[in-house]
Order: structure tokens, then C-alpha cells, then sequence
């Protein structure tokens, strides 16, 4: 484990992150603090997988991925709505205020490693590809392992409110639920189980990637076996309201 924390080693980048998420009231699902938990795990990744330049460059881009959320909060538009071009620019307005990027690292210069932190930032939620840079492979696996917290139990509620807890007739089967609509609150926490398997597009990919993320999908099969022991105990399932 690093001996300082990314907020600590970038403390002015962390400033500006923690005044763009408050100046919009982003909190709930991804507040300032998811931001700092995410560039702090993808320090960690980088630092053992890669070296210090990238792993620094792979702290900020955790630091700075929440960017599309605070726009999405002041424009009041969906997340996917937000140009990409204004996106890499709040990114680039927060890196301005750390003076770390000197560009000595050999033959890549600072407008390379700033290019390199907002490229990651704009691809991070999608699927691996073998295109992927190190800085963006550690920040994808770093948001996975974050969000395999248990916080985001509470948080999949919060963020589908809207939706039922459980899909008491289908449990996790039905067949139009998908990520992007999972139907249920609780598919969308099972989702996550993604992240650590191997055959899926999503799963992490590093060392240190793996270990954390494993130890965590523990504690949500554990939470998932539990909910569907309790249900069948209470003769719920299988179903029995058709």
C-alpha cells in the first residue's frame, strides 16, 4: 500500500475535484469521496502492476473520472448527453491546478500525460479492450473494485429508486433485464459479479485488480445466497402468487 494517499500526493487536483462535485451538490452515488476511493485504489493498481509515472497519472484519472457526473448534475441532463469535448474540458480545467505534470518521463511530455488522463477518464466505463493504456486499465479495474463495496448495496437503491428491490417472480433470470436495465435493484447489485468473471467483457484485469476484487464479490454472493435463503424460507421462492 502506498505510504500517502492520492488526495495527499495531489492535494490541489483533490481541491478542485472535491469544489466541482460540491458546487453542484453532487452527492449520494457519486460524491467527491467516491472520487478520492476510486483515484486512491487506481494508485495502488498502477503502483504494483506498472511504476510511479503511471500510477500517478492513473490517481488522477480516478480523481477526475466523477467529471460526466458533475455535468449531468448542473445541466440536469442524462449522463450519455454530455459531448464528450465537455467533458475532457472540466477534466483539463482540474488538472491545471497541480503542477506535478513536468513531462520528464523520457519522450512523453506533459500534454501527453494530460492527454493520456482524460482519454481515460472518457473511456472508463466501457469494455476492456487490448487498445486499453495502463493509466485506463487501472482506473477501469480501480471503479470496479470500488464498486464492489457494500456501500453500493445502499447506493443501487438510491440510484434505482424507481425500480422494485427484487424481482420476486424472476429472482435474477428474466430475460430483458440487462445492465443498463436491470429491472430490479437487486440485478443491478448481482451485475456486479461481472467484474470477476473471467469470461465477461468487464472483468478486472490486474493483479492487485483481481485480489481486491474477488475478496469483495465474496461478501455479495454471500448477500445474494442469503436474501434468496431468506425468500424460499418465507415461501417466496419459487414464486407462488401466478
Amino acid at each position: 500500500m502506498a505510504e500517502m494517499r492520492i488526495w495527499e500526493l495531489l492535494p490541489n487536483l483533490f481541491q478542485a475535484v472535491r469544489r466541482d462535485h460540491e458546487e453542484v451538490n453532487l452527492v449520494g452515488h457519486h460524491d467527491f469521496v467516491h472520487a478520492a476511493r476510486v483515484g486512491e485504489i487506481a494508485y495502488q493498481i498502477a503502483l504494483d502492476e506498472y511504476h510511479e509515472a503511471i500510477a500517478m497519472l492513473a490517481g488522477a484519472a480516478g480523481l477526475c473520472h466523477n467529471a460526466d457526473r458533475i455535468l449531468q448534475k448542473k445541466f440536469g441532463v442524462g449522463r450519455r448527453e454530455m459531448p464528450k469535448n465537455k467533458v475532457a474540458e472540466i477534466v483539463r480545467s482540474q488538472l491545471a491546478t497541480e503542477k506535478s505534470w513536468n513531462g520528464t518521463r523520457g519522450s512523453v511530455t506533459e500534454k501527453q500525460e494530460i492527454g493520456m488522463i482524460v482519454d481515460a477518464v472518457l473511456g472508463h466505463d466501457g469494455k476492456n479492450s487490448p487498445d486499453d493504456s495502463q493509466v485506463l486499465i487501472a482506473l477501469m479495474d480501480a471503479d470496479r473494485v470500488v464498486n464492489l463495496g457494500l456501500d453500493n448495496i445502499i447506493r443501487s437503491g438510491q440510484l434505482h429508486h424507481d425500480l422494485p428491490a427484487v424481482d420476486y417472480k424472476n429472482w435474477l433470470s428474466d430475460p430483458e433485464a440487462n445492465y443498463r436495465n436491470p429491472r430490479s435493484a437487486l440485478y443491478d447489485i448481482a451485475c456486479s459479479l461481472e467484474w470477476v468473471d473471467p469470461s465477461k467483457p468487464v472483468c478486472v484485469r490486474t493483479r492487485l485488480g483481481k485480489k481486491l476484487a474477488e475478496e469483495r464479490a465474496g461478501a455479495y454472493r454471500q448477500f445474494v445466497e442469503t436474501l434468496r435463503l431468506q425468500l424460499q424460507g418465507e415461501g417466496i421462492i419459487p414464486y407462488p402468487f401466478d
